[in-house]
């Protein structure tokens, strides 16, 4: 399962947009069973296309997440409108550095 968070907003808009992408199978067994757990409490196949407030301010970040784990998903949020385990897999994977340019 390969999962990638790509964020845009802010002050900075485009201009500062960072993706972090990671290869779960390459992880440590623990933080792979950690992120494999959220996943499935996710429940990806349930997922709407957007998860958006309704009147996000013009600093808000908007993230993507993409789950490849056979057919691709992808999510829009903001973290605000995301569920638990959204926020917790936002939480793990910009712990991590950004995607090289």
């Amino acid at each position: 399962m390969r999962l990638s968070l790509h964020c845009v907003g802010g002050f900075t808009g485009p201009a500062g947009a960072q993706t972090r992408s990671v290869d779960v199978d390459c992880l440590p067994a623990a933080e792979a069973a950690h992120l494999r757990a959220l996943v499935q409490a996710l429940d990806p196949a349930c997922l709407p296309p957007a998860l958006l407030k309704p009147r996000p301010q013009p600093w808000d970040f908007t993230y993507t997440l993409t789950i490849e784990n056979g057919a691709p998903r992808q999510v829009r949020f903001h973290v605000d409108a995301a569920p638990p385990p959204l926020r917790k897999i936002v939480d793990v994977l910009e712990a991590r550095p950004p995607d090289s340019p």
